[in-house]
């Protein structure tokens, strides 16, 4: 096995506050990335660099830790990145080129001042995959792996920036050792839409959306309440909100008591709660809106019988090829799942027997909550079943048989995780 000397990692997010030095959790596999790597490299550089959002911290920052320890940050001067910056009251999470470039050139600096041969640089986009590529060139890296996380075919509407982002992605396949595709949909796409050679490509490896605890605890069965259901996510048509409003009077026929909590926000929220006021059922709806304390969506899912992710089946919903997080944190939750096959990971929960793969009917999603909700035996079996599966679901299990897959002995060797 390969020993994991050095990592560079370049990511699009931002992991630290440059204010406070404090650290900020959010979906992204930057968080889970430093986590991972800075407990079994020797040395390990994180490259954040920050999203197009108001108040984003335009200046790239790099991390440097030794054998665990953070032993310095570093910050662009300003200078650099004034020909780069937004406006904080015009950014918008929307691609900006100038931004692009700045990216290119934080690569080499961090790259620079990461002393020594670097064993694996991750990019988590294909631009950044593309620099690691080139430092690959240029001997100072010795592989290269290209992590996508968020990819479609049809990524903008806009045909000569789409197809900017998929030239680029293939180019990014082609120059890495390494494809780290979230779902196994995204390598039947290249392949089959896309028309890509994928013998002439990297090796690729199926690298899904991991969970992070935050200090929680699945309950045991006599704490689950057998008549509350959970959705959690973007209340529009594609998430298929709608047809679990549609399904809950035949729910509430079968099952008086249950009740639903739904975090969320989105264009059909006034909507949606119109027509659950139309239909009678808006007493079993709880409408929480969008919720920032990750702690508490948590807790209402850990307390539930069923997650319900009923996407809706159109060729242009983008869930065809991510890895849907609402899907792996009911996992992780212990919290068995009904969905339909729009997303890649519904293959998990059918095969896995972790909860179940419907049409997008609203008699039939009616039918199965209801047989979740009163076929105790049955729920219970399915149920641990998902708890087994919650532990291959945590970061740190899906980066193990990674980077296992690689050749690379990824043993934690500092801090609490080491032995």
């Amino acid at each position: 096995m390969k020993r994991l000397s050095s990592v560079l990692v370049a990511t699009i997010a931002d992991v630290t506050d440059a204010a406070t030095g404090e650290r900020m959790r959010h979906n992204s596999p930057a968080w889970p990335l430093l986590e991972f790597f800075r407990r079994r490299a020797d040395r390990a550089t994180v490259l954040e660099l920050s999203l197009p959002r108001p108040g984003m911290v335009s200046r790239p920052q790099a991390s440097f830790f030794e054998r665990g320890t953070l032993r310095e940050r570093r910050v662009w001067p300003g200078w650099l990145t004034a020909p780069f910056a937004v406006a904080p009251d015009k950014a918008q999470p929307k691609t900006y080129f100038r931004l692009k470039a700045r990216d290119i050139l934080a690569c080499f600096w961090a790259a620079a001042a990461t002393p020594g041969p670097i064993d694996l640089f991750i990019g988590v986009e294909s631009l950044l995959a593309l620099c690691g590529a080139a430092l690959k060139v240029r001997g100072k890296v010795r592989e290269s792996a290209y992590y996508i996380s968020d990819w479609s075919p049809w990524k903008f509407d806009n045909k000569l920036l789409n197809d900017v982002y998929i030239r680029l992605d293939k180019a990014a396949c082609r120059r890495s050792d390494w494809i780290w595709n979230y779902t196994y949909a995204i390598s039947d796409a290249r392949r089959d839409i896309l028309g890509y050679d994928m013998a002439a490509m990297g090796r690729e490896l199926w690298v899904p959306f991991g969970f992070i605890p935050d200090g929680v605890t699945i309950r045991p069965h006599a704490e689950v309440d057998r008549r509350r259901l959970f959705y959690s996510g973007g209340i529009c048509r594609e998430n298929g909100v709608e047809l679990i409003v549609e399904a809950l009077p035949q729910i509430l026929a079968a099952v008086p008591g249950a009740t639903i909590d739904i975090f969320g926000d989105g264009p059909q929220l006034a909507q949606l709660q119109a027509r659950a006021e139309a239909l009678g059922v808006a007493r079993a709806v709880v409408w929480h809106g969008y919720v920032t304390d990750r702690r508490r969506i948590l807790d209402a899912a850990l307390s539930a019988s069923a997650a319900l992710a009923p996407y809706m089946p159109f060729p242009e919903n983008v869930k065809r090829f991510g890895d849907v997080i609402k899907i792996r944190e009911a996992i992780g939750c212990g919290l068995p799942v009904i969905t339909t096959e729009v997303p890649p990971s519904h293959r998990e929960v059918r095969d896995g027997g972790l909860g179940a793969v419907i049409p997008y009917d609203a008699e039939i999603l009616a039918k199965t909550v209801v047989s979740f909700l009163t076929d105790d035996d049955a729920y219970f079996t399915m149920r641990d079943r998902v708890v087994a599966a919650s532990r291959d679901n945590l970061w740190d299990a899906i980066y193990m048989r990674t980077l296992a897959a690689m050749g690379y002995d990824a043993t934690p060797r500092f801090g609490e995780a080491a032995s």
